[in-house]
């Protein structure tokens, strides 16, 4: 008897439906992407239970001819293409005639559609892949699709979704992607009893400042050649995660890391190393120099000439960002130029405590630690080094005593990062971080995907000594307004907005996979770092001795919190071979 058997049309519509239907956000997508094939200049969405109960997007587009609008629930049935050569220069975002095939093996599935001047429009429903049922319909000129109880009929793929608002999250993130490149159209979108988040025709500009809010609007800088064509953020819009990297190909969102490392090349030394900016990008590619149809969701594509399309975005940012009236600076200044970048130490202007080497808050010396704490020295080795002067701001020149031993270069900011750090585990792990009351509190707007993480986030940033209460919604981007009332002293009243706004997502990103506490230890890593000040600044001999005091009390294991060495030892030897000595 044969083993290998035909599947069923059931069973292979399900199948088949698993490679364009993910989960909710896979169809949004798709219904989107043919209300925009339809000409549509309104799109109205509405969302239940984070897509799983309910997914409708309405639109004003062409509509669906009567006799057409059954066949459009068969396989590989579309009016785009029709031959070979149309593969060859594809412009719409479906083509492939499988989306409401896949959507509607595994939903139940109505669409009530009219093209204009006709007099009556129509209905057809479809479920769990089943025979289309169509009659006459009274409804709008448009077309309306309504997606009900997705995978209610593979319960396997519906155990693997997450819960309403994650879902949600995702959905709400499509979303904004399509919306960006697409200005010139209102998009609405709607979950369950929420605030409708409503973007209306306008600029790239406004459309982004509807959908993030008014604070990213004010801080994008245009890019514009004949092949290209987008915003940018200016160096201050940095990020921990790709997510703001919005990349477009003739109009559709695509996935694509050359592309996001052109960006990144683009910004060189604007950024500081592990943050990524915002921006917008949408490429202007003849049809037949790329290939769309390597995937079914259509996210990935493969350009003819990788090495043209890499270098048009960098130079193309790059260009953008040095036409600014106001360049940014470097995300760490260059030090003075001069003769002699080997500084003795002086006394600074300013008290000690603002270079905040740890966060001290003790008067006595600056220590990060206590008096009480000194008994325990775990490497001896810095507190009996001479310190000799800085190398452009950022290092420590030393030496052992004596004549003999070691010279030692020591990475300032690496070095308090790491004292910071192992200071913020030990009160962290006892639940005693020092905070302290603001006097004027920060106020900071966020997008609905930054409001969820900073709400799911709120048990930590408790304990970590940050206070935030909601301050209504967000001008416009659907999100919510935060108060920032105390912070932990170790931040020494520095700005904290963006820094919740990274532990935020540190903590509670959608998705997030890995252990609690490993991601406990990421966000004390993003605090202790933002709690010393980075880039070139001289110190005072007190402060170094402070530093190195506090170095000689910590689990030092060479290295700041990300890895990086932070101590270089150079044998007095190795420095005489040098000269030949």
């Amino acid at each position: 008897m044969s083993r290998i058997k035909i599947l069923d049309k059931s069973l292979a519509s399900k199948i088949a439906a698993g490679e364009v239907v993910e989960r909710p956000e896979s169809v949004l997508k798709e219904l989107l992407e043919n209300s925009i094939d339809a000409g549509a200049t309104s799109i109205s969405v509405t969302v239940a239970e984070g897509g799983k109960r309910l997914i409708r997007v309405v639109d004003n587009g062409s509509g669906i001819a009567r006799e057409d609008a059954g066949l459009a629930f068969f396989r590989h049935a579309t009016s785009k293409i029709s031959t070979e050569e149309d593969l060859e220069k594809i412009m719409t975002m479906g083509f492939r005639g499988e989306a409401l095939a896949s959507i509607s093996a595994v939903s139940r599935v109505t669409i009530r559609t009219r093209r204009p001047g006709e007099v009556e429009g129509t209905s057809v429903i479809v479920e769990g892949g089943g025979e289309p049922a169509t009659t006459g319909d009274g409804c709008p000129e448009g077309t309306s699709v309504e997606v009900k109880d997705l995978f209610y009929n593979t319960p396997a793929r519906l155990k693997f979704l997450r819960g309403a608002e994650t879902e949600y999250g995702r959905i709400l993130e499509t979303f904004k992607k399509i919306a960006l490149v697409n200005p010139d159209k209102r998009f609405r979108i709607v979950h369950g009893s929420g605030k409708a988040l409503d973007a209306a025709p306008g600029t790239s500009r406004q459309r982004i400042a509807d959908l993030f809010g008014s604070d990213i609007g004010k801080k994008l800088i245009e890019i514009e050649t004949p092949d290209l064509k987008g915003l940018t953020g200016t160096h201050e819009l940095s990020y921990p995660t790709a997510k703001y990297l919005n990349t477009y190909v003739n109009g559709r969102w695509v996935r694509d890391r050359a592309i996001n490392r052109a960006i990144l090349e683009g910004y060189g030394q604007l950024l500081a190393g592990g943050r990524y900016p915002f921006a917008v990008i949408d490429l202007r590619v003849a049809p037949d120099d790329v290939d769309v149809n390597i995937h079914p969701a259509k996210s990935e594509v493969r350009f003819r000439n990788p090495n043209y399309i890499f270098d048009l975005v960098r130079y193309a940012v790059r260009g953008a960002l040095s036409r600014t009236t106001a360049p940014p600076q470097a995300a760490y200044p260059k030090a003075p130029a001069g003769p002699n970048h080997l500084q003795p130490y002086m006394a600074l202007n300013e008290p000690a405590s603002a270079y905040g080497v740890c966060g001290r808050q003790e008067e006595k010396a600056g220590l990060l630690f206590k008096e009480e704490d000194i008994i325990d020295v775990k490497n001896p080795e810095f507190l009996g080094l001479v310190i000799v002067g800085q190398l452009w701001g950022e290092f420590i020149v030393a030496h052992t005593p004596g004549g003999g031993g070691e010279a030692y270069l020591i990475d300032q900011h690496g070095a308090a990062e790491r004292c910071a750090f192992e200071k913020l585990k030990k009160m962290y792990a006892s639940g005693t971080v020092p905070s302290q009351a603001l006097l004027l509190p920060e106020r900071f707007e966020t997008t609905p995907e930054e409001k969820e993480a900073v709400l799911g986030a709120s048990q930590y940033l408790s304990a970590f000594g940050f206070e935030i209460m909601p301050f209504g919604h967000s001008t416009g981007s659907g999100g919510e307004t935060f108060l920032i009332r105390t912070a932990p002293c170790l931040l020494s009243g520095r700005a904290s907005a963006g820094l919740i706004k990274d532990l935020a997502q540190e903590l509670s990103s959608f998705g997030g996979s890995s252990r609690v506490e490993e991601r406990i230890d990421g966000a004390l890593m993003r605090i202790a770092c933002h709690s010393v000040i980075r880039g070139p600044r001289p110190l005072a001999k007190e402060e170094a001795a402070a530093l190195l005091t506090d170095m000689a009390r910590i689990d030092f294991s060479g290295h700041c919190p990300h890895g990086r060495p932070v101590v270089k030892r150079i044998p007095r030897g190795e420095i005489e071979a040098i000269f030949g000595r």
